[in-house]
């Protein structure tokens, strides 16, 4: 089925959601099966955002995790959170969910083409995106998460990983064949470490935990 683009997401080839930002709060936890909100907490743990004051979120979708990572930073003047996705639907969701919050920010904007300099952010996060990322797409977008992050600055992704239950498999092979993503299928199988592998986090990278047989939590350092 071929669905009209914002002019944001017409830049990528990657697989971008405006057709889908009416409904994305109220289904993203049901396709999450209720663990959505335990994930998110332990992505925040991991950010480890105590002495954080800049965090970008990657294909941040209506903002619900930008703005709980907002929300778990000191109340300082200078904190600075940013949410980007290409789909300009959802970017214009995410604004209208917290307009007006002192330092949250959100852009529509490409992973794979990120407009901030070079060491701007301390923390950078990704859930639940670089499954609609073909591979060559993944290890630009990692490129650029290692461009834009400061040195010893910490980046967290959560995402499809290769299933390791009978369950997990259920999981990660309905989502391939409901959606029929060839990126789905390339981070079950095992695509998205090789990008990882082969990007500037090669050697600084680590699975920290693994969730409901398919999904895993990544640690990035710089």
């Amino acid at each position: 089925m071929i669905r009209a683009r914002s002019t944001c997401a017409s830049r990528t080839a990657g697989v971008t959601l405006d057709h889908a930002a009416g409904l994305y709060d109220l289904l993203s936890p049901i396709m999450m099966l209720g663990a959505e909100r335990r994930l998110h907490s332990e992505v925040i743990s991991l950010l480890n955002l105590h002495n954080a004051t800049s965090v970008l979120d990657v294909g941040c979708g209506t903002g619900t995790l930008t703005h709980d990572i907002y929300n778990s930073m000191r109340n300082t003047k200078q904190k600075w959170v940013v949410g980007i996705d290409a789909a300009e639907k959802m970017i214009k969701k995410a604004l209208s969910k917290y307009h007006g919050e002192p330092g949250l920010y959100f852009d529509a904007a490409l992973a794979e083409d990120l407009p901030y300099p070079p060491e701007t952010f301390d923390r950078i996060v990704s859930t639940f995106f670089f499954h609609h990322l073909n591979y060559e797409l993944k290890k630009d977008s990692l490129n650029e998460i290692w461009r834009t992050l400061r040195y010893g600055g910490t980046a967290v992704i959560l995402d499809v990983d290769i299933p390791y239950t009978l369950f997990g498999k259920l999981c990660a092979y309905s989502g391939y064949w409901l959606f029929r993503q060839h990126e789905i299928k390339e981070n079950i199988d095992g695509k998205l470490r090789s990008a990882l592998t082969e990007s500037q986090f090669a050697a600084n990278w680590r699975i920290v935990s693994r969730h409901s047989g398919y999904l895993s939590i990544f640690e990035l350092k710089k």
